[in-house]
């Protein structure tokens, strides 16, 4: 309670600082053998330098240094301590000494330069650690927001990719639904009602940051079946998932770009079975995710690598950065997709 009271009130925090502050200077003083009456009103000029500080702290520093005007700061800076030290000096010489320490018997040269010049060698040893606690308070601040700010950026950049996979996905799947209308097929029903399982996945489960395994496998299902009404027999597919999908928590959509990206391959004017493999393992606290499929030979070099794939390559970097293995390659008229995503504890 009294912390977040001081997080919330500058002016209490400050002051409380400036208190301990001098306290630790008195009692060095005392320790070192001066009375404590002579160590206390020693340090009420301080009150005046309390206001330089601010002034170098929160008009000088930011405007001078931070903006690399060395020339500038020192120009104004220098001024300003031998200004501060000649008003303690005054205020000493005139109030402190002789009416709060009854010393009348100062010496003539109380007030002379070099006096003046020792003393704001002192202030500058009294600056010293106020202001480097300020400077490592705002670096530290500083590092704080950069990494909100960081993570802010990523956390819309991936809310960005989601808002760009779920149009990409649906324009696929409408294609394949626009195919089976054209053909009249009575299948067509059954593909709707596949569909809307699909857009409410999309809907109520897309926007979430983990999902499970096999939540997104019974989505897959749903993609899969789609597809089989649209190849026909033609379709061989292997579905192979090998360990325990209980506990594994991914992200949304992160098999099924895989499957679509398979799929996509496939072309509908090639002769002969078309023969897709999808392999799905969890094993020592890691996921492997393959696919095999045929290249078509209509399918342009351009556009090898889909939105979906390119998306998901992506999400993976703001989801799991430096813990996943993405290999995408092509050899013998055949298309292969390894993902490999260690986990998080």
């Amino acid at each position: 309670m009294i912390i977040k009271v001081l997080q919330k009130n500058r002016v209490v925090t400050h002051t409380i600082f400036w208190i301990f502050y001098l306290f630790i200077w008195v009692l060095m003083d005392v320790i070192y053998g001066l009375p404590f009456k002579r160590a206390l009103f020693n340090y009420l000029g301080c009150g005046l330098e309390i206001p330089f500080y601010y002034i170098h702290m929160y008009y000088l520093w930011p405007k001078y240094i931070t903006t690399k005007r060395y020339l500038y700061y020192f120009a104004f800076f220098l001024p300003l301590v031998l200004l501060n030290a000649y008003l303690v000096r005054l205020l000493n010489y005139h109030v402190v000494f002789p009416v709060f320490l009854e010393i009348t018997d100062l010496p003539e040269n109380f007030m002379s330069f070099p006096r003046v010049l020792g003393l704001a060698r002192s202030i500058l040893l009294w600056f010293g650690p106020p202001t480097a606690i300020k400077i490592l308070r705002d670096y530290y601040q500083n590092k704080v927001n950069l990494e909100r700010i960081k993570k802010e950026q990523k956390i819309s950049e991936l809310n960005f990719l989601k808002s760009q996979m779920n149009p990409h996905f649906l324009f696929n799947t409408l294609n394949n639904l626009y195919s089976l209308a054209l053909k009249g097929s009575k299948k067509t029903p059954e593909a709707l009602l596949q569909l809307s399982n699909l857009l409410s996945y999309m809907l109520y489960d897309g926007t979430e940051d983990k999902i499970s395994l096999e939540k997104e496998i019974h989505h897959l299902n749903d993609y899969i079946e789609l597809e089989k009404l649209r190849f026909g027999n033609r379709l061989d597919l292997t579905l192979e998932m090998i360990g325990d999908f209980n506990t594994v928590m991914i992200p949304p959509m992160i098999i099924i770009p895989l499957a679509e990206n398979a799929f996509k391959h496939c072309s509908l004017n090639e002769r002969g079975n078309i023969n897709i493999k999808i392999r799905i393992q969890v094993d020592k606290g890691k996921i492997y995710i393959s696919t095999i499929n045929p290249v078509g030979n209509t399918i342009k070099s351009d556009n090898k690598h889909g939105i979906g794939v390119k998306n998901l390559s992506k999400r993976l970097e703001i989801i799991y950065p430096q813990k996943h293995i993405f290999k995408l390659e092509e050899r013998e008229k055949k298309f292969y997709t390894d993902l490999t995503i260690e986990l998080n504890e």
